[in-house]
């Protein structure tokens, strides 16, 4: 398995048999003549972009995966039958692979991906979304939806997962990633919406407490990371 770290959420997974497309809004796509599956969460700009419909050439089969909170008139009359709109808490199958989605604390889903004997997971914008300030009741309330939410995975092993880490919520940045390793088994681990601030990622590998998840967390750095699994 090969991933490729694009920008910001996005994640490009190379499979034996397919490629894996997860949140694209801008970046180098590397090249493949594979399937491609391609995801979008939801519609926020840093997550989608009308930009994937150009990966649709001719020749190559491609098959994408929308967030219902996208509006079916922005795909291109002539992909429309190559689309699945997808809501919150569905399941979903196409060529051998099985679809989960999760609701997200913010918009849209995350997914919930088995292909190829391989379990992926993308949050989207499920993310245990506290920030400094915010009224304690708010803040609790927002901390007991993730962690139901991520109570799906429980019992699960993941072999591949992409989750924030976020630093605009300064000391909170990293409680998405604590409660996603709390409720999951996943053996490689992929940041993202970090807004090209990737000091979290070192930050969070060297806390004391977070030890055991460390080894776990991909050396994230820069657009472009090729990471071979």
């Amino acid at each position: 398995m090969k991933v490729t770290f694009i920008l910001h959420s996005s994640y490009h997974v190379e499979l034996e048999n397919c490629c894996l497309l997860f949140d694209y809004y801008q970046g180098a796509v590397p090249e493949s003549d594979k399937p491609l599956y391609v995801f979008a969460s939801h519609s926020h700009d840093d997550h989608f972009s009308t930009s994937v419909f150009m990966l649709a050439k001719e020749g190559r089969q491609v098959h994408y995966f929308l967030s219902n909170d996208i509006f079916a008139r922005r795909v291109p009359e002539r992909l429309r039958d190559c689309v699945t709109f997808v809501r919150p808490r569905g399941f979903y199958e196409l060529d051998g692979m099985r679809i989960a989605t999760l609701r997200s604390t913010d918009a849209g889903v995350a997914f919930l991906v088995e292909c190829e004997g391989k379990l992926l997971y993308h949050a989207g914008d499920l993310n245990c979304w506290v920030w400094d300030g915010a009224p304690r009741m708010q803040n609790d309330l927002m901390t007991r939806q993730y962690k139901d939410e991520l109570s799906v995975l429980s019992c699960r092993k993941i072999d591949v997962a992409f989750v924030p880490l976020d630093p605009r919520q300064d000391a909170d940045f990293d409680l998405g990633m604590k409660y996603f390793f709390e409720a999951a088994e996943a053996e490689h681990v992929f940041p993202m919406h970090m807004w090209e601030d990737y000091s979290v990622v070192p930050l969070f590998k060297s806390t004391p407490t977070y030890k055991d998840y460390a080894p776990h967390v991909m050396d994230v750095k820069e657009p472009g990371q090729v990471f071979e699994i």
